[in-house]
């Protein structure tokens, strides 16, 4: 499944060459990137139609999906979809051929198409779709989270000295062990460790049928709950014994850069309609200043979050930014800004997430052996 990426040709395609791949590998990769355990429980983020033992061979990423991007879809030979909105959202009691989504629900399955649906997921993933919008307004430093998502878990594993840097080096290359701007963080305690080997084993230390007590470390770290699993296996993988003793534990906290919205900096301060206009110019699309509250002042930290984001007026002000770019924002959305002092602008819905898409899809085709583009259609 994996492979280096082949480059990227004009329109958005990356990693163009004849090859398949399992739908499920694909799944399992867009999994690595915007994992499932970020989600939402109201969202329906993962493989919404086609079969995972299916093979597919060109991949097209887009924002929604609508008639447009399947008859793309089929002018391009794509058979894996890749969108940000489900198509399925809420729970299906009836297929109406006739009208969205069923139209496009039974198009797919006529096409024998993989349609798949990375929203909440990508949304609050360390590279997702805020990440991407403050890096198309320009903005600086170290894209603090506005509102943090995700859980932290505490491995625990017990190793001789002598295999613990291997088995911390496993570690570190699943995600763990990251705190702030540190890597490979961990505790390592010498200690002892005792067990007594069935005639069915082969220990790594001493004899079986024996009870041994051996030098062990009792190595810890900290790992996001989304790469636990994968984690735990690398341990397990790099580890000498037949069985390691581990433990894995849930611990107050957020992985970092996991969450919703980002904050960074201009490369100047602007003007509340400087900064719409720059807005506006960025993505391609009308922008709306909605809440001025100190008219002619002048603003350079910038709260972003990609998509609908009216609900995370508060967090977004409790950053201590002047100014909140987002879609959809209301009429009490802006009352709301201006009342915390917050210069609001709507840019758009689709307008705040399209920018994720490009790298979404560069990122994915470094992972998998089949071709990945990116769709046309703009909403």
């Amino acid at each position: 499944m994996l492979a280096c990426a082949r480059g990227s040709l004009p329109g958005g395609l990356y990693n163009a060459h004849l090859a398949v791949a399992r739908v499920r590998d694909i799944s399992e990769t867009i999994e690595l990137i915007a994992p499932i355990t970020l989600s939402e429980g109201w969202d329906n983020c993962g493989l919404q139609v086609g079969r995972a033992e299916a093979e597919a061979s060109r991949v097209l990423v887009a924002l929604t999906p609508v008639d447009e991007v399947f008859e793309e879809a089929e002018e391009r030979g794509a058979d894996f979809l890749l969108f940000h909105h489900p198509l399925i959202f809420d729970p299906i009691k009836s297929v109406d051929t006739g009208s969205y989504p069923g139209d496009l629900i039974a198009r797919a399955i006529r096409q024998d198409l993989a349609v798949y649906a990375a929203h909440t997921s990508y949304d609050a993933a360390p590279e997702g779709v805020s990440v991407a919008l403050a890096e198309a307004l320009e903005l600086r430093g170290t894209f603090e989270v506005v509102s943090p998502r995700g859980s932290l878990r505490k491995l625990v594993i017990f190793v001789p000295e002598e295999n613990v840097d291997a088995v911390a080096d496993a570690l570190a290359a699943e995600g763990a062990g990251v705190i702030g701007e540190y890597t490979r963080c961990t505790f390592r305690t010498p200690g002892t460790g005792t067990f007594l080997g069935s005639e069915a084993t082969d220990p790594y230390l001493g004899e079986k049928g024996r009870l041994e007590m051996v030098e062990e470390i009792r190595l810890e770290t900290v790992v996001p709950a989304h790469a636990a699993g994968r984690a735990t296996a690398a341990a397990v993988a790099a580890h000498p014994y037949e069985e390691a003793a581990l433990d894995l534990y849930p611990i107050d906290g957020h992985p970092e850069g996991c969450g919703y919205g980002r904050v960074g900096k201009l490369p100047e301060p602007m003007s509340p309609e400087e900064l719409r206009e720059h807005v506006a110019s960025s993505l391609g699309f009308p922008a709306r200043l909605v809440a001025d509250p100190e008219p002619g002042w002048r603003v350079e930290r910038v709260a972003v979050l990609g998509g609908s984001g009216g609900s995370f007026i508060p967090e977004a002000a409790a950053t201590g930014v002047q100014t909140y770019v987002t879609g959809d924002l209301n009429y009490h959305d802006a009352l709301l800004a201006h009342s915390l002092g917050l210069t609001a602008i709507d840019a758009g819905h689709a307008a705040t997430e399209l920018p994720s898409l490009a790298p979404f899809a560069k990122r994915l085709a470094e992972m998998v052996d089949v071709p990945v583009e990116v769709s046309r259609v703009r909403r």
